[in-house]
């Protein structure tokens, strides 16, 4: 199945094989990418978590043509990173709690403590317990500001 069809609900945080974490606020988001993503397989073997719980890995991803209009798809060669649309081809797994969805949140922040709190101890331990006590899978999104595959 595809994004589209799994009737995700949004925010979907994506964790990679490698312990990165990143955020996508709707679909869109989700199915627009930069060209590493696609020349790296950055998101092969990447879950995807909604805001319900219910998770899938992705499998494979396919190109499916620009994901701008010609004109900013121009610009964007220019100015920025050229986007292409894509869509995922996802399996379905068992779904997590909200607890376990915290903890695989915090084991990805700890991981990369220079980027969620300036390599600062302290900083960090605060950022872990607030991600313990956030209320949903939107609170996590909206308190670490994370990143999206549009850029890469």
């Amino acid at each position: 199945m595809n994004p589209s069809e799994a009737g995700m609900a949004f925010p979907v945080l994506g964790f990679t094989p490698n312990g990165d974490i990143w955020g996508f606020p709707d679909l869109d988001t989700l199915t627009s990418c930069g060209p590493r993503t696609l020349k790296d397989d950055l998101q092969i073997g990447m879950e995807l978590v909604d805001a319900d719980g219910r998770r899938w890995v992705v499998r494979s991803v396919e190109r499916l043509g620009r994901g701008e209009p010609l004109l900013q798809w121009l610009v964007s060669a220019v100015l920025s990173t050229r986007q292409s649309r894509i869509v995922q081809e996802l399996e379905s797994l068992a779904p997590l709690s909200l607890e376990e969805i915290r903890e695989r949140t915090c084991a990805a922040v700890a991981r990369d403590p220079w980027v969620y709190a300036d390599d600062d101890p302290d900083l960090l331990q605060a950022r872990l317990a607030e991600i313990r006590g956030a209320p949903s899978v939107a609170a996590i999104h909206e308190m670490l500001g994370l990143d999206s595959f549009m850029a890469y």
